[in-house]
């Protein structure tokens, strides 16, 4: 798993996550995270449209409130998820 340059600020500036949960929360997000084939609705818009937006993005998971964006096993960016699509995600993931 590596972990861009770009990802490292994010996850420290958005996340507030230290550089030694760097490579364990990339891990779970691409291991545990919901992914878009997985969510239905409003964050399935959100997700596609993120994909258009970032062509070399292979693989967008969701974990937490945040999309983690992948390309290839190499985490990108970290974006938090709007708050009028947090609101309704529980109904828009298919179990």
């Amino acid at each position: 798993m590596n972990i861009s340059f770009h990802a490292k600020q994010r996850l420290k500036e958005r996340c507030g996550f230290t550089k030694k949960s760097y490579e364990r929360m990339a891990e779970k997000a691409f291991n545990e995270g919901i992914t878009h084939k997985q969510t239905r609705g409003r964050l399935n818009k959100w997700i596609t449209s993120l994909f258009f937006k970032n062509c070399n993005a292979n693989n967008i998971r969701i974990y937490g409130d945040n999309a983690y964006i992948f390309c290839g096993e190499t985490l990108v960016t970290v974006i938090s998820i709007p708050s009028n699509i947090k609101r309704d995600m529980d109904k828009m993931i298919e179990k």
